[in-house]
Parts: structure tokens; sequence; C-alpha cells
């Protein structure tokens, strides 16, 4: 629980510029679209936390 606290701590203030600022437009077809945003956004939302999350609880764990 401690890690993802962490992560959460670490990566919320990264990502709240990134949203404000947002992405640029680019004229394309819905389902490329919807294809791009789900690949970088879906399967990046996905595998970083665990990823973060477990390589903060492995340094956690040489501290405790």
């Amino acid at each position: 629980i401690l890690s993802a606290v962490i992560f959460n701590a670490i990566i919320i203030p990264i990502l709240v510029p990134l949203a404000l600022k947002g992405t640029k437009f680019r004229p394309m077809p819905a389902e490329k679209l919807l294809i791009n945003n789900l690949l970088i956004y879906g399967v990046g939302g996905i595998i970083a936390p665990f990823i973060g999350i477990k390589a903060i609880d492995l340094l956690v764990g040489l501290f405790v």
C-alpha cells in the first residue's frame, strides 16, 4: 500500500501539466484516433502503474 501511495504522489504532479496542456489536433479518421489513443493511454495506463509500483516496492524493501 505504501508503494502505491508513493507512486501516486509522484505521478499525479507529473500528469497534471500534461492534462492541462492537452494534445495537438491532428485530422484523422475516428477509428485510427481511437486505436492510437487506446494503445498510448490505455495500455500505458495499465502497464506503467504495475511497473512503477513494483519498482518503488523494491526500493522501499531495501530500506525497511
